[in-house]
Order: C-alpha cells, then sequence, then structure tokens
C-alpha cells in the first residue's frame, strides 16, 4: 500500500547538498503525490517537480547511455502511480519497440507502436481525437481543460524522434515522416488546452530531427549530456549539456531557468512491480 507522504518540494529553485555535489537518488513513490500531475525531474538537497498541468509539453535530448530512456520510464511510472484511473498512454517507441513494448499489456497504455507507418497512423487517431475534443469544448463554451470537470490526461511519450525526420528515413517513408511531423506539430500547438501533453525525446538533437512546430511549443526542456554544443542549443536554446559530467541520470532541467539535477533511477524490476500493482483497472 502506498503511503502518500508529503515530499519536500522545490520547484523552480534548487539547493545544493553540503559538499556541493549532486547524489544518485533512486525513485520511489513516496515522493509522488496522487492525483496530481506533478512528477519528479531530478534532485539537489531537494525533489524538483515539474507540473504537466502547467506546463503540459516536454523535450527531452540526451546521448545514449546517459538516461534519457530510464528517465521517460520514471515519468510513465509516476504519472501511472498517481493517477491510474485519469492517465492514458501513447507510445511511439520508435527502437522497434524493445524499450515500451512490454508494458502494452497495461489499460493505461492504449498503443505501442514501433516503426515509422504505426507510429504515424497512432498520430493520425491521435490528431483525429484532438479535434474531436476542440468541437466539444467549443459546444461547452470551454478554453481550457484544466478549468472543467475533465480530470483525464493523454500523454503522447515519443521515444527515439529522430525516426520521425522526413530528411533522414528512405524515399519509401518520406510520405509517413512529413505526416507525422505534422501531426506532432498540431498536437504540441494545439493539444496542451484540451487534455494532451507531448514528450518528444531524441538522442540525436539536430534542426532535421526536433521539428520546429514542436520545439517552439515546449517551455520544458530536459538534457542529458550531449555530444556538442550544437546539440545543447537545440534542446535548451543555449550551450551547456555538452559539459555536464559524464554521469548517468545528470541533466539540466529548463524553464525560465536552468537547473542541473540528478533524475531518479527506475530499475525494471522496480517498474514491473510498481505497474503491477497499480496498472490494473
Amino acid at each position: 500500500m502506498l503511503e502518500w507522504l508529503i515530499p519536500p518540494v522545490l520547484i523552480g529553485a534548487a539547493a545544493l547538498v553540503p559538499d556541493g555535489k549532486l547524489k544518485s537518488w533512486e525513485f520511489n513513490t513516496r515522493h509522488l503525490y496522487p492525483h496530481s500531475w506533478l512528477v519528479p525531474v531530478g534532485k539537489r538537497r531537494k525533489v524538483m517537480y515539474h507540473n504537466f498541468e502547467h506546463y503540459p509539453h516536454m523535450l527531452i535530448g540526451g546521448t545514449t547511455r546517459f538516461g534519457k530512456t530510464v528517465f521517460l520510464k520514471s515519468l510513465l511510472a509516476s504519472l501511472l502511480v498517481a493517477n491510474p484511473d485519469r492517465v492514458r498512454f501513447i507510445i511511439l517507441d520508435l527502437k522497434g519497440g524493445l524499450e515500451f513494448n512490454r508494458y502494452l499489456c497495461l489499460p493505461q497504455v492504449q498503443n505501442v507502436a514501433s516503426d515509422i507507418v504505426s507510429a504515424c497512423e497512432a498520430l493520425d487517431g491521435i490528431y483525429k481525437d484532438i479535434k474531436r475534443a476542440e468541437e466539444r469544448f467549443l459546444r461547452k463554451g470551454w478554453t481550457n481543460i484544466a478549468d472543467t470537470p475533465e480530470k483525464s490526461r493523454t500523454f503522447i511519450i515519443v521515444d527515439e524522434g529522430a525516426e520521425l525526420s522526413p530528411k533522414l528515413v528512405s524515399k519509401e517513408f518520406k510520405k509517413f515522416a512529413e505526416l507525422a511531423q505534422i501531426y506532432l506539430g498540431e498536437i504540441a500547438r494545439i493539444g496542451g488546452g484540451l487534455g494532451y501533453r507531448l514528450i518528444f525525446a531524441t538522442q540525436y538533437p539536430t534542426r532535421e530531427t526536433v521539428p520546429m512546430q514542436v520545439k517552439m511549443n515546449m517551455v520544458a526542456r530536459v538534457s542529458f549530456r550531449i555530444a556538442d554544443g550544437v546539440g545543447s542549443r537545440v534542446i535548451l536554446d543555449e550551450t551547456g549539456a555538452e559539459e555536464l559530467e559524464p554521469v548517468p541520470g545528470r541533466a539540466i532541467y529548463k524553464l525560465a531557468q536552468k537547473f542541473e539535477v540528478q533524475c531518479p533511477y527506475i530499475s525494471e524490476k522496480m517498474i514491473g512491480e510498481m505497474l503491477n500493482e497499480y496498472g490494473e483497472s
């Protein structure tokens, strides 16, 4: 049984431990708030939280093996455990489904697309849902889901968005990639106020792999170590991520300001146990 302990919250500020160094830490459900969209993104002396209700979309970048996918799984676990009856996920796992296909058995996970064609089909379905939601909001005179009785939220997680770049795919898949870019841009542009949250992650941050329409509508950024300043500027709009200490889980979390944090570590065993318990309808 979860014990909902009130964690030390530090949003938009950071504090160093006495020796000035960031410490590794394991994900723990005691850091979560029930029925909220606050998720722990990192820690210095205290836990820092991201509020998906205030900032609905998030752009994530980082070289492989430095914690990007583990961080995505910690977000999924946080959201599911805090809101088991109010959250649904549509996941584009463009690493062939290797990381997220195992979660397809959960009722909250509606779809796991593992290639560009199935990803495009999933995005098409999301876009149609958004247009229907837009019509419903118009009829009811609503402008933002936060001010309505509707409690459910839909999270679209894209792991390895570079696979959807028209400039990087073969000719036969170019039309699917172009359509996917349009859908992602529309989700980022109008989805937030309707209850759709886009989390777009890539290990190849370039202008070609991160659609401009997506980036322009994402205030929240998280960057793990990146090979060069060019990639850092794509994610953070400034250099810095290339200078991070090469420690798994070390990242820069940025809203208006940027903070170097240590992201929570969650093992496959831990996430499996947690999702087995809280993934039931």
